[in-house]
């Protein structure tokens, strides 16, 4: 059986692939990530890949830190 996977903040849902249920999910705002062939929902969210997963958070801290060296460096050469 197909799932969609659809994703909202942090949370993931597994839920059967039929289009009307997806966009009663995308009225909720949730958003459309991937098609999973599984056996339940529970086995679809266990196959998502681990980007889906994880959150992206963690890159502001280094972009923030290489930003404000340029700034630094820009003021050490003026």
């Amino acid at each position: 059986m197909k799932f969609y996977i659809v994703k909202k903040d942090s949370r993931l849902a597994a839920i059967p692939a039929q289009e009307s249920i997806l966009n009663e999910y995308k009225e909720r705002g949730f958003e459309f990530v991937e098609v999973i062939a599984a056996c339940d929902e529970s086995d679809a969210l266990s196959r998502t890949t681990p980007s889906v997963n994880g959150s992206k958070k963690w890159l502001i801290y280094p972009t923030t830190l290489v930003i404000l060296s340029l700034i630094a460096i820009i003021f050490a050469i003026n």
